[in-house]
């Protein structure tokens, strides 16, 4: 009975995957095959409303007067002059040490002012973005929690030959996470790396304390980072709309950037810089979700394991103390029970006082001629 049982919970799971269309994200063979599902009906891209471009680039730093706040001082005038007098010269080098052919970007990808709030992605679109050399292509997106959203990347060089190969790393970020990713590049590129130093310490920490990392940055989900590959497929879908809700302050709706790193971040393992202009080719793709469960299932489920793993020892003991006990037997009257009164016989001299009344006047002579036989005494003969 409880193995049928099983079999029909088991059974009742498996439908909706079995009777899903193949062009549901339900599907056994559409999830099979998801991060491979790279082509669709493309739309144009609606710049700054479905889909924005941004960049981080050597030879421009917004951060140069925040990192070097510290190595100023007041000249008693109200202005701030540096400490280092060299500091104007090493600028200036190090502008002249950037190779600006190997810079794409127009200034409006790195030079902005603002952030657009962008729609939810609910469409196919496609973009190739150049990205220079110790640089940083990023697409910002909107992902929709309704939707599964496909990404697929690949990577070449601008001038590439057939037989040369190119690579680079590819992460993925919520907006929180980017603007630590970002304090982290342009800290690497400025005069004073104290904060990239630090960071580079903590560089080798071990995963499970990695969120106590107030330095360092990390991926979506810490999963989704892909160093030193020429391109990556990967699906996302999202358990609900991505909000952190701060105990003193407002809601934080947050963003995702898809980012190609060309440059020598933190990471131990990551691509260096490829002296070359990288063309990443992104297709996203988007397909929307017929059975969205609620997130208190997953508690839900858990619940019932323990509830079950608790109350399991106690099922197995009794089963156990019934095992082996036969039926019981009804009492024939011979042996005393609980039950049955013991049928005790009555003394010899009461029983004659007390003749059975269902005799007959016959049988009670012949008893009583029995028992007078019985008093006499032998005689000799």
């Amino acid at each position: 009975m409880k193995s049928r049982f099983v079999l029909f919970v088991l059974f009742v799971f498996m439908v909706p995957l079995l009777m899903s269309p193949s062009d549901s994200s339900l599907s056994i063979a559409r999830n099979a095959s998801a991060a491979d599902a790279c082509s669709g009906d493309l739309e144009p891209v609606r710049w700054n409303e479905t889909l924005q471009r941004t960049a981080m680039v050597p030879h421009y730093n917004p951060y140069d007067d925040w990192w070097g706040f510290w190595d100023s001082e007041d000249d008693g005038r109200g202005k701030r002059n540096n400490k280092n007098s060299d500091n104007d010269d090493s600028n200036q080098q190090e502008e002249q040490a950037v190779d600006m052919s190997l810079s794409p970007e127009p200034s409006w990808m790195y030079d902005y002012s603002g952030s657009p709030s962008l729609e939810p992605l609910v469409s196919n679109h496609h973009s190739t973005l150049l990205v220079g050399n110790d640089s940083v292509g990023a697409i910002k997106v909107n992902l929709s929690a309704n939707h599964r959203t496909t990404v697929c990347i690949t990577l070449q060089g601008l001038d590439q030959t057939s037989d040369s190969s190119i690579s680079a790393d590819i992460y993925l970020m919520t907006s929180g996470e980017y603007e630590k990713y970002e304090e982290s590049y342009f800290s690497s590129h400025s005069d004073d790396r104290w904060y990239s130093d630090v960071e580079e310490s903590l560089s080798d920490i071990p995963p499970e304390w990695r969120s106590f990392n107030f330095l360092g940055w990390k991926t979506y989900r810490d999963a989704h980072q892909y160093e030193g590959v020429d391109g990556v497929n990967f699906a996302l879908s999202l358990d609900g709309p991505e909000v952190y809700n701060g105990i003193f302050g407002a809601s934080d709706w947050q963003d995702f950037y898809i980012v190609i790193d060309t440059w020598d971040n933190v990471h131990d393992d990551d691509e260096l810089p490829p002296e070359a202009i990288i063309a990443a080719d992104v297709t996203i793709i988007t397909t929307e979700r017929t059975l969205i469960l609620p997130n208190f299932t997953v508690s839900l489920v858990f619940l019932v394991l323990i509830i079950g793993l608790a109350i399991a020892p106690f099922i197995v003991n009794a089963r156990y103390m019934r095992a082996g006990l036969a039926t019981e037997q009804q009492s024939t009257g011979v042996v005393p029970s609980l039950n049955t009164a013991p049928e005790i016989p009555l003394p010899f001299n009461q029983s004659l006082m007390e003749p059975n009344t269902a005799l007959d006047a016959n049988d009670a002579e012949i008893l009583q001629l029995e028992n007078e036989n019985k008093q006499i005494p032998n005689l000799p003969e």
